[in-house]
């Protein structure tokens, strides 16, 4: 077959069709991802002079596109912040009836600047998703009222937790606020937040990266923190990688510059945009706040993937306190 559509695959409805075009164009979701799906369902890619939104809306039968809908939903350039729940897996089946009293509806609060409302929670890949949605101020100003308009976005941030472990990560930009859910997350199954051996973020610590280290294929970009000695604050120093002859930007780690911050003068490493070893994954590692994100866009798939490696290395360097632990076997000290 060439580049045209099954007509096997087309729904009836033009009005179903519209529907699903829609919802592919709000989410703004990239055109190599796009591809990317239809390539991995064995789907024909459109000519040059079809859309491709509405074409990935026709060629996708129900199953399909229920499974496109859990990929693209709440992927994108997502910023992942990390937390350990102790415990939070085994309530894992509570938490749908449970969270409803933590969180306000979206009338409560649509005069509140950012507060987080409820919107649904969702499960699938044994993975719990708690939705909440915020009214954003805009530019404008409503003339009946002279205060600012809202703009209502009701995947604005999302907790993703999973069934077999307590890591859970929050997808949002901005960390007290993935904080202030996951407290409220665990309110609402009883669980006691302010108890540190309960609810803490994991340590990005050195053990974290040298054993992350074995995953990364090159660090693109880094800052290096160095103590100064004698009390003084410490610095921190930005590095950015040349491209080779190649084209390809060359690995910080191999500078001879950086190896002297880090060898001779103990430096850490405290932030970098590395890539993996699979030669596609890119992400920017914030280790003071336990904090990845991705400036490309991700499907569900991939952000999960990435989520099982952060457990992965954190239990492999001892991450997860053993006494703090719950769920977990043959974790280090």
């Amino acid at each position: 077959m060439g580049a045209g559509e099954s007509s096997e695959s087309i729904p009836t409805s033009l009005e179903t069709v519209q529907k699903r075009t829609q919802w592919i164009r709000d989410r703004e979701i990239a055109n190599t991802a796009l591809k990317d799906f239809l390539r991995n369902h064995d789907k024909d890619l459109p000519t040059s002079d079809i859309d491709l939104e509405e074409h990935v809306a026709k060629v996708l039968d129900e199953d399909e596109f229920d499974d496109f809908r859990k990929q693209f939903r709440f992927g994108g350039k997502q910023s992942l912040n990390f937390f350990v729940l102790t415990g939070i897996s085994d309530e894992f089946d509570n938490i749908p009836s449970q969270v409803v009293s933590e969180f306000p509806r979206a009338e409560e609060v649509q005069d509140q600047k950012g507060e987080p409302f409820l919107v649904d929670t969702e499960e699938f890949d044994d993975r719990l998703y708690v939705i909440l949605g915020r009214y954003v101020s805009m530019k404008t100003v409503d003339p009946s009222t002279g205060k600012p308009q809202r703009e209502l976005k009701p995947d604005e941030c999302v907790a993703v937790i999973n069934k077999n472990t307590d890591l859970v990560h929050v997808r949002t930009a901005e960390v007290p606020l993935a904080r202030r859910i996951c407290k409220k997350i665990a309110s609402s199954v009883g669980m006691d937040y302010q108890n540190e051996d309960v609810f803490y973020k994991p340590s990005f610590d050195q053990a974290f990266v040298d054993e992350f280290s074995d995953r990364i294929e090159k660090y693109v970009n880094l800052n290096v923190v160095v103590s100064e000695g004698n009390g003084r604050t410490a610095s921190s120093v930005r590095y950015t990688s040349k491209k080779d002859e190649t084209g390809e930007y060359m690995n910080l780690l191999e500078d001879d510059q950086v190896q002297q911050e880090l060898n001779e003068e103990d430096g850490e490493i405290s932030k970098g945009y590395v890539k993996l070893n699979d030669g596609d994954f890119a992400l920017y590692l914030n280790r003071p706040q336990s904090k990845i994100w991705f400036r490309s866009y991700e499907r569900e798939g991939r952000l999960n993937e990435i989520e099982g490696l952060i457990d992965d290395v954190l239990r492999k360097s001892g991450g997860y306190p053993q006494q703090k632990l719950q769920g977990f076997e043959n974790v280090p000290e």
